[in-house]
């Protein structure tokens, strides 16, 4: 007597039509943002951390190098990045994050090189009291939109 023995791809298609298949693995979750960005009103789009300050960049630190220290860190506290953690912007935000080494110990975020800060002054979430002519908010710029056509 012979048995009959069915071929895999036809009870996998019988098991899905019973919904006895497995659900596909879902995508993992993308890691958390390390900053965002707001809508300030009179100087635009400005990048913040996580808890709404608006972030700012001094033009006294040149090529990743860190110039706020000791009292100037009083009023300007760097981003400080978790060890262990990933940098990530939000969707759509052109730049580079990276980590620049503090002289007085730690990683600082920096965006495009620049070393990120935010000033204990700032009251509300996206405020900028903090600009003056050494300290700027980034301003970062959308991602160049994709056409789809080719040449």
């Amino acid at each position: 007597m012979r048995r009959r023995v069915t071929p895999l791809p036809v009870a996998v298609a019988f098991a899905s039509c019973l919904g006895l298949s497995h659900p596909a693995p879902a995508a993992p979750e993308p890691p958390p943002l390390t900053v965002m960005v707001a809508d300030t009103g009179s100087m635009g789009r400005v990048l913040t951390d996580l808890d709404g300050r608006t972030l700012y960049r001094y033009d006294l630190d040149t090529a990743g190098r860190v110039r706020c220290l000791g009292a100037c860190t009083a009023t300007r506290k760097p981003l400080l990045h978790a060890p262990g953690t990933v940098l990530r912007l939000p969707p759509g935000i052109a730049g580079t994050l990276g980590i620049v080494a503090r002289p007085d110990g730690g990683e600082q975020v920096a965006y495009d090189g620049s070393p990120l800060y935010w000033y204990t002054a700032d009251q509300q979430p996206a405020d900028t009291a903090g600009v003056d002519l050494l300290w700027h908010v980034i301003n970062p710029p959308n991602m160049p939109e994709h056409t789809g056509t080719t040449d």
